[in-house]
């Protein structure tokens, strides 16, 4: 029975990993294909800042419901159901007639996708120790950076031969299957059958252990400080093609090195926060992105976003598992499918704003302005990160 209760949860984190490498997946996959997109509908960045934004909003407003729903409901039920149905809505992006179609599509794949990091964090921080958990919070995020970095390359290669709509069926597919698998999970039922106001009491207790928890606190504001910066690698591909003149290939190969640079960075973080302070992994990480942040729209050929692109991804896309080890070790077992939902649903209510900023930025002043304000965002997020415990 142990024996069966440990492969169930081994094939657990297995999908767990898969699905969030999917949800980046999509995630990276679009910028790729924005600048087709832009073309063929003659969009502005600022529209495609509201398309990040619908997704971002709608993902981000459920993953406080999830993470409630998490003390009741089998977290396989919850992640794979939320996988179906965003596979699903990628399918009628790829359908899409007008710009309307694009937005709505997006937006309604955001609710798919609000399981996956409330619930999947919950279930790392409830199967493995302390000691372990910034590496296992490390691994699932570096599952999305192979994602992300994969993405791109790919889609880079599938643009010209079945363009971006056909781009978005091929990658859906796997989303399917693997949302199927997580029904197959054996997973006993979420302790907590009451009903009712017993369920509005747990959800109310829930929300005062979370004020009452100074280092909760700071995390969540740390997280909202952040949010602000959300979304600011979509806009590198359309700055390489459409303002610095960089062919797409060339841009789609920069990217993918970009992303490809994340990939180790999340289990090296997390692995360095196991074993030294995590606030001050976290200070030194902000600092260095606010430093390659500010410096990326001097960048004037192919070698130097090369030489600009490859240290920003490691310490731009690594930071998220420290983070979310920092809140598994300081909340009760009982308390964290909620927690994890108060703390994703701040980070994609307010980041789904921050696209809209930056494109605003990008149309109006230009990518530059763009840049140093994320780079802005950066230095208050190291300094918050200092002020841990």
């Amino acid at each position: 029975m142990v024996e069966q209760d440990t492969r169930s949860r081994a094939f657990g984190f297995l999908l767990i990993t898969l699905s969030h490498a999917l949800n980046h997946v999509y995630d990276a996959l679009l910028p790729v294909l924005y600048p087709s997109i832009i073309s063929e509908f003659n969009l502005s960045y600022s529209f495609v800042g509201l398309v990040v934004m619908g997704y971002r909003l709608s993902s981000g407003a459920l993953q406080l419901v999830v993470g409630f729903l998490g003390r009741f409901v089998r977290r396989k039920v919850l992640l794979g159901v939320g996988m179906i149905w965003q596979s699903l809505m990628n399918v009628f992006v790829a359908l899409s007639s007008r710009f309307e179609h694009i937005f709505v599509s997006r937006t309604f794949a955001g609710i798919g996708a609000s399981p996956q990091h409330p619930t999947g964090a919950a279930f790392i921080a409830e199967h493995f120790p302390p000691s372990q958990v910034g590496r296992a919070m490390g691994l699932n995020v570096t599952a999305a950076q192979v994602g992300r970095f994969l993405a791109p390359f790919l889609g880079t290669l599938l643009l010209p031969l079945v363009g971006w709509r056909s781009a978005i069926l091929v990658f859906s597919l796997p989303g399917l299957l693997v949302g199927i698998a997580f029904l197959f999970i054996t997973e006993p039922r979420r302790a907590g059958g009451e009903a009712g106001l017993s369920r509005v009491a747990a959800f109310s207790n829930g929300v005062r252990a979370v004020i009452r928890n100074r280092t909760v606190l700071m995390i969540l504001l740390l997280e909202t400080v952040m949010a602000f910066r959300a979304g600011a690698a979509d806009f590198i591909p359309s700055y390489l093609i459409r303002d610095m003149g960089i062919p797409s290939l060339e841009a789609g190969v920069l990217f993918t090195v970009f992303l490809g640079a994340g990939i180790p960075a999340p289990y090296f973080w997390g692995y360095l926060s196991d074993r030294f302070e995590r606030k001050k992994i976290l200070t030194v990480v902000m600092a260095l992105a606010t430093l390659f942040w500010f410096l990326l729209p001097y960048g004037r050929s192919s070698a130097q976003f090369l030489l600009l692109l490859i240290p920003l991804g490691f310490v731009c896309q690594g930071v998220g598992g420290i983070i979310q080890a920092y809140v598994a070790v300081v909340t009760p077992r009982e308390n964290r499918d909620l927690i994890y939902g108060i703390f994703f649903t701040l980070a994609y209510v307010l980041g789904s704003f921050s696209p809209v900023i930056q494109g605003y930025l990008a149309d109006t002043i230009g990518f530059s302005v763009s840049f140093t304000y994320v780079a802005f965002i950066s230095s208050l997020a190291a300094i918050v990160s200092y002020f841990l415990h």
